[in-house]
């Protein structure tokens, strides 16, 4: 082993030594993505997880919105089987869960679907706590 065998030692810079390839081109960044390298918060990770999971996998609105129709069917079949309108106090929140929905599959921009998607997961939590709290009061 020579001295024109380690980087930056020798006479000349072609030394008999293995050359490091020359890094590689940075690629351009898409509009709206962070260049890489920055800390990103909450908000904006959590935007590119939903935006992301709804551009992946395009049945999922309509699978989210077939299971609100069912707990929504459910407190209705619920009125006529226990005899009490208390069951369809939730139903209200699971419409505004279900408009959420419905707006947040035409959106293109990551921060408005972000905002469709929570007013959905929202509604939907609150109903679901509701059903929990009538079921509590009933028995």
């Amino acid at each position: 082993m020579t001295a024109d065998s380690f980087p930056g030692t020798g006479a000349t810079a072609t030394g008999g030594g293995v050359q490091a390839p020359p890094p590689p081109e940075p690629s351009p960044v898409p509009a709206g993505d962070a260049p890489a390298g920055t800390l990103l918060g909450f908000r904006e990770l959590s935007e590119r997880v939903i935006a992301s999971a709804f551009e992946r996998y395009r049945w999922l609105n309509r699978v989210l919105m077939g299971v609100l129709a069912v707990c929504t069917g459910t407190c209705v079949v619920a009125v006529v089987s226990r005899l009490s309108p208390l069951p369809l106090i939730p139903v209200p929140l699971f419409l505004v869960a279900g408009y959420g929905l419905w707006q947040a599959r035409g959106v293109e921009e990551r921060r408005q679907l972000f905002n469709w998607v929570l007013l959905f997961a929202l509604a939907t939590l609150v109903g679901f706590w509701l059903i929990s709290v009538v079921g509590r009061w009933v028995e």
